[in-house]
């Protein structure tokens, strides 16, 4: 015991107070470090999340590009994009688009308060049954066929930054929730970015690719 005495006396002097005081500034600081870690580490990798969402479906989210009459009557003949277009126009009374980019493309925009629970990350319940119905044309396409799903969220006029804002990381994290649904009803081949339409606009983008323009 005399000679831990000794010993602290040699470090803090003589006043236990003193001690005390540079001890918990010693562990203040070690939180401090750790917190300044900890923030750096999460920025990281919020800036790889976001840079790894600006290159999906990068040259290829615009399906309209380069789209010919007659790839795109063929699109439009498709069996599984037909029901898919089906399914829109009865549940939303939404017109979507084909087109052709690198396979047959019916793609749909829509308010994202149609998909999504206004200040939430949740899909609506409202539009699971047709979500479910959506999965089952895509499961169901006959084998052989490569079936794709992107989901596109607005970034109005601008660039998507590298550093993620509040409504990039809604969209990211509704992403993630919608990804899941489709992963849970048996769909894994989807995809998620951004486009030049409105922030308040999401863009569905079903690919038939077993189909080529071209071929």
């Amino acid at each position: 015991m005399y000679i831990e005495q000794q010993q602290t006396r040699k470090v803090f002097g003589s006043d236990s107070t003193m001690g005390l005081f540079v001890a918990l500034y010693l562990i203040l600081l070690a939180f401090f470090i750790v917190l300044t870690s900890v923030s750096q580490q999460s920025a990281m990798r919020a800036s790889d999340a976001m840079e790894s969402v600006n290159t999906v479906f990068k040259d290829d989210g615009d399906a309209r590009n380069g789209s010919d009459a007659e790839a795109v009557q063929s699109a439009a003949s498709d069996p599984v994009l037909i029901e898919i277009e089906r399914a829109f126009t009865s549940a939303f009374d939404i017109q979507g688009q084909f087109a052709v980019a690198g396979g047959n493309i019916y793609q749909v925009q829509m308010p994202a308060a149609f998909l999504f629970e206004p200040g939430s990350f949740r899909v609506r319940e409202a539009v699971h049954p047709t979500l479910n119905e959506l999965l089952d044309v895509l499961i169901s396409a006959p084998n052989g066929q490569r079936q794709e799903l992107a989901l596109m969220f607005g970034r109005g006029a601008g660039s998507v930054d590298r550093e993620i804002t509040r409504t990039q990381e809604i969209a990211i994290r509704r992403a993630g929730s919608f990804a899941r649904y489709m992963e849970a009803g048996g769909f894994s081949n989807f995809s998620a970015g951004f486009s030049d339409i409105n922030t308040d606009q999401i863009m569905l983008v079903f690919r038939n690719a077993s189909f080529r323009s071209g071929r």
